[in-house]
């Protein structure tokens, strides 16, 4: 094994926790490195790509299948890791766990979503609203959100530079929202971590779509924003091609002394030691790393002393409808389409036992690369077809709407004997949707068709998923005041040891309905906050006992 180097911290992962995280380290003048498996995605590889719909075809082309599955296209790009260096596998019919091996992780393809968690969706957390108020304001300071003050307490609001302009379709959601006459239905701008400033030299073009990834950096990720301020700086490292195999502890202690990782591009086993060390690389990828930190004091893996690592792994369920709103047919755009998804929605659903519970969702209308066509069409001449899709080109919405996670203990994250291609081990996913979620499903879906209905739709396409496809990963390190129900502590320490901490959606412990980036990166910033004094007091005090001897 190589010999070891020595910093103050070692971040893994640089995604929404990592990236924030390697950020405030550096620029506070600890010694930081950063460990990411996959390589750097060069900064100019979204803008060689056409934005959707850009084509003069309008996406019929010899080998268009009608009708097109409108709610795919989501999970079916080139960057998603699908077994060959991922932690998981990819098993037909179970769980998708969906990871991008390259520096940024999953925000290479980030929507952008950015909202705060309220009082009621900490009320399983070992602190409160109030404890990351103020680093959520921080952090939407330096991400750039956009969106608009609401004065709603389940969506608490925050700092915001002006969304985009609300496009035709998007009013006649909004219609449609306040026609239900119900005043817990809301359809407000959506909160997302875009610079829409027209002054900006990274801001949003209007594409139509974030999730095929950003052209210019309008959307926050880690290199476009924060990494161009500290790459240079004499105490950051990013070191890629480092795939963290596991946690090595002082023999004995309840500190860890640093990570052994391989090289991807030779294999080779190193070890970078570190005065702390910090996972932050997904709710599936931390447990990984910690079960294969097995030792002699902790022989089910580090973290695990009480069996709960892994426990609980959530994710939302969702229900997605598609349609073509009648009343815009034959319209040409004259708008600014936009970031594809302008609208919140927010509501609440009924149980068959009558419990209410609340859900958010998203009102989607951008440009199609491929458009919906709708299910009635499969008969016609495809003439005609061409025809309708020209007709409805610009007419297309969707809603997507999430539920809260089911935090099952039986949903988990476990060792396998199976290994990657250096031999690191695999984990496995066990993974069953819950009658609970499959009844909010269906009161999310009814709720979406009225309002559809509402607006003017014609025929509706309806799917929906509890498998993963969700990509909000939470609950299999739960943070905790009390050992025997979680994996970390309110300072995101493992309970047990002094300096190994976990910071990615895995620190959860209840997943609610909304989604869980902007949370991760308020804990990213107050972790920092705790490193940061931590570091300096235990240097302040080394030094102190060196000069008394």
């Amino acid at each position: 094994m190589a010999e070891a180097a020595q910093c103050d911290v070692v971040v893994v992962g640089t995604g929404a926790g990592g990236g924030i995280l390697a950020y405030e380290l550096a620029k506070a003048g600890l010694n930081v490195v950063s460990l990411e498996q996959g390589g750097r995605i060069a900064d100019d590889h979204f803008s060689a790509v056409d934005p959707p719909g850009t084509a003069l075809d309008l996406g019929i082309r010899a080998n268009t299948v009608w009708p097109a599955e409108p709610h795919d296209s989501l999970f079916v790009h080139p960057l998603f890791e699908k077994g060959q260096d991922g932690s998981t596998g990819w098993p037909e019919g179970g769980f998708r766990h969906y990871q991008i091996v390259a520096v940024n992780g999953l925000q290479n393809l980030w929507n952008g979503v950015s909202v705060r968690f309220s009082e009621r969706d900490f009320q399983d957390w070992p602190f409160d609203y109030a404890t990351l108020a103020a680093h959520y304001e921080a952090v939407e300071r330096r991400i750039i959100v956009c969106g608009t003050q609401e004065n709603i307490p389940d969506l608490p609001d925050g700092i915001y530079v002006p969304p985009k302009p609300m496009r035709p379709a998007d009013r006649m959601i909004i219609q449609a929202v306040e026609g239900l006459g119900e005043p817990f239905s809301r359809a407000i701008a959506n909160r997302k971590a875009i610079d829409t400033r027209a002054d900006s030299p990274q801001a949003c073009v209007s594409t139509g779509i974030c999730t095929s990834g950003c052209p210019t950096g309008a959307v926050y990720k880690f290199t476009a924003r924060l990494l161009p301020e500290i790459q240079f700086l004499p105490n950051y490292e990013l070191r890629t091609g480092a795939k963290v195999v596991r946690v090595l502890r002082q023999p004995g202690t309840r500190r860890v002394t640093g990570v052994e990782y391989r090289d991807m591009a030779t294999g080779e086993s190193r070890f970078l030691g570190a005065k702390a060390v910090v996972l932050a690389a997904g709710a599936i990828e931390s447990p990984r790393i910690l079960f294969n930190s097995a030792d002699e004091i902790a022989p089910n893996g580090m973290g695990n002393s009480t069996g709960q690592l892994g426990l609980r792994l959530q994710d939302n369920p969702k229900s997605v409808l598609s349609t073509s709103l009648w009343r815009l047919w034959g319209r040409k755009r004259d708008y600014d389409i936009g970031y594809g998804d302008l609208l919140i929605l927010m509501s609440r659903g009924e149980l068959p036992g009558g419990k209410e519970f609340p859900f958010i969702g998203h009102a989607i209308h951008g440009i199609p690369d491929i458009p919906h066509y709708l299910a009635g069409m499969r008969r016609m001449p495809r003439f005609i077809k061409e025809r309708f899709a020209r007709l409805m080109f610009h007419s297309y919405v969707t809603l997507g709407m999430f539920c809260a996670g089911d935090p099952n203990p039986l949903n988990r994250v476990r060792p396998v004997a199976r290994t990657d291609r250096f031999g690191v081990p695999h984990v496995e996913v066990d993974f069953a949707s819950s009658r609970n979620a499959d009844d909010m499903m269906d009161a999310m879906e009814a709720w979406g068709r009225r309002v559809l209905r509402h607006a003017g739709a014609t025929s509706i396409y309806a799917s929906r998923d509890n498998s993963g496809t969700g990509i909000h990963y939470a609950g299999t390190t739960a943070t905790s005041a009390d050992p025997e129900r979680g994996v970390v502590d309110a300072d995101l320490c493992c309970h047990g040891l002094d300096n190994l901490y976990v910071c990615d959606g895995g620190v959860i412990p209840v997943l609610p309905d909304k989604h869980l980036t902007l949370t991760i990166m308020a804990l990213a910033d107050r972790l920092a906050g705790h490193l940061t004094e931590k570091v300096r007091t235990e240097t302040r005090v080394g030094s102190d006992a060196a000069h008394a001897l």
